[in-house]
């Protein structure tokens, strides 16, 4: 029979497979980042992938300078 302590352990381990096999399983079906368009790891970044802030295109609003100063 096993004691207690390995049956912790490979109860402990199943769980931590199963957690990992689920997460590879959803991540197989959405299609993970390459079907909504990111760009893959180490892939050279395009001309037109900058990300412009919020608001780049308006006047410069200082409304909120209180607020970040404190």
């Amino acid at each position: 029979m096993m004691s207690g302590t390995w049956r912790t352990i490979v109860l402990g381990a199943l769980a931590i497979l199963v957690v990992l096999g689920a997460g590879w399983a959803v991540q197989r079906v959405t299609g993970g980042a390459s079907s909504a368009g990111g760009a893959a790891v180490g892939e050279p970044a395009k001309a037109g992938d900058a990300v412009r802030p919020a608001g780049a295109d308006q006047e410069y609003d200082r409304s909120d300078l209180l607020l970040v100063q404190g």
